[in-house]
C-alpha cells in the first residue's frame, strides 16, 4: 500500500461513503465522483467502488447479526438474478466507456421514495404474489445498472422490498445490505475475470468501509423509520440535481 495523498481521501471517502451508503443507500452518488475527482479513471473507479461495497456492507451485516434476523430465501430469490446482471455488466464496464452515468434511474427513486414518505404499499396477496416472481427480473436490471457505474440501487432495493412486499422499513435495510455484499462480491469476481486489475490502493479502502459499516448500522438501528425514509427522499433529490445538471444546464444555455 502507498501512503499518499489518495490513501487519506480513500479512507474518508469510504468512511462517509458507508455512513450514507448503510441507512439510506445511493453512496455511489458521492463516492463514484469523488474518487474519480482525485484521479482514479473509469475502471479503478469501479474497482475501487466495489471493494467499498463489499466491506461497507460486511461491516454492517456483522453488526446487524446481532440481534437482527435475515431472510435468506428473499435475499437469494432478488439475487440470483442480480448476479445474472452483474455479469453482463462487467462485461460491458470492462469493453465500453463507463464514465457517463444515466439520469433516469434517480426520477424512477424519486416517485419511489414519494410512495415510501406516503407509506404506500401493494397490500392485495394475489398482487404481492406476482410481484414477488418478477423480483428476480428487478436484481437482473439492477445488476446490469450498477455493474455499468450506475447508482441507486441499494435504495432501489430497499424500496422495492417495503412497497410491493410490505416489509418493514428496518428490515428491508438489514436484508438487502447483506444482499449487496454478496453480489458487490462476485461483481469484482467478474471484473477481475475479464480483465480489470487492482489499483493497489484497496486497504484504506476495505479498513475505513468496514469501521463506517459498523457505525452506519448502528445508526440505522437507531433511526426511527420515518427519518430513515425522508433521508432517503433528500438522497433522491439530490441525486436527481446532481446527475440531471448539465442537462438542465445545456438546455438553459440555449433558451438564452
Amino acid at each position: 500500500m502507498v501512503f499518499d495523498f489518495n490513501t487519506l481521501a480513500l479512507s474518508l471517502i469510504s468512511f462517509i461513503g458507508s455512513l450514507i451508503a448503510v441507512p439510506v443507500g445511493g453512496s455511489a452518488l458521492f463516492v463514484i465522483p469523488a474518487m474519480l475527482l482525485i484521479g482514479f479513471d473509469g475502471m479503478q473507479t469501479l474497482i475501487l467502488s466495489r471493494v467499498f461495497a463489499i466491506f461497507s456492507m460486511a461491516g454492517c451485516s456483522i453488526y446487524f447479526a446481532f440481534g437482527q434476523r435475515f431472510d435468506w430465501k428473499q435475499i437469494f430469490h432478488l439475487l440470483w438474478g442480480n448476479v445474472l446482471g452483474y455479469a453482463l455488466s462487467a462485461k460491458l464496464a470492462t469493453s465500453l466507456d463507463i464514465d457517463t452515468l444515466t439520469t433516469i434511474v434517480p426520477w424512477v427513486l424519486l416517485v419511489g421514495a414519494i410512495f415510501l414518505v406516503k407509506d404506500f404499499r401493494v397490500t392485495k396477496p394475489h398482487v404481492q404474489k406476482r410481484l414477488y416472481f418478477m423480483i428476480p427480473l428487478f436484481g437482473f436490471l439492477f445488476g446490469v445498472y450498477s455493474g455499468i457505474g450506475g447508482s441507486g440501487t441499494g435504495a432501489l432495493s430497499v424500496i422495492l422490498m417495503v412497497i410491493l412486499l410490505g416489509w418493514s422499513m428496518h428490515k428491508a435495510i438489514v436484508n438487502m445490505r447483506l444482499a449487496e455484499m454478496i453480489a458487490s462480491i462476485a461483481l469484482l469476481i467478474f471484473y477481475l475475470m475479464f480483465g480489470a486489475e487492482l489499483t493497489g490502493y484497496e486497504i484504506p479502502v476495505v479498513l475505513f468501509s468496514f469501521i463506517g459499516g459498523l457505525v452506519g448500522a448502528k445508526i440505522t438501528l437507531k433511526s426511527k423509520p420515518v427519518w430513515l425514509k425522508r433521508a432517503l427522499l433528500v438522497l433522491v433529490v439530490i441525486s436527481i440535481i446532481k446527475t440531471s445538471w448539465p442537462i438542465l444546464a445545456e438546455f438553459f444555455q440555449k433558451l438564452t
